[in-house]
């Protein structure tokens, strides 16, 4: 029973994250970051539009384990 709760649970962080790197490089926060005030040399790389883009395929990445994670669920908890 525990197993299952932590699968859930592992399935759930997958699937969040990968929303969330998906969607929040595009967001206006991510340009209004203290992080960039700070040290503005890594302003011109959170800002290209290619680093956001790997960002977000870190998140399609989540996604897809998320989902291949579900698919193949029963094979984790098989009888013996």
């Amino acid at each position: 029973m525990l197993n299952k709760l932590f699968f859930v649970i592992y399935v759930l962080y997958c699937l969040e994250v990968g929303v969330f790197l998906i969607v929040f490089p595009w967001m206006h926060l991510w340009e209004e970051n203290s992080l960039l005030g700070y040290y503005p040399f890594l302003r011109v790389v959170f800002l290209n539009h290619f680093f956001r883009g790997a960002v977000s395929g870190l998140g399609v990445a989540n996604l897809i384990l998320g989902a291949w994670e579900i698919a193949h669920f029963q094979r984790y908890f098989k009888k013996a």
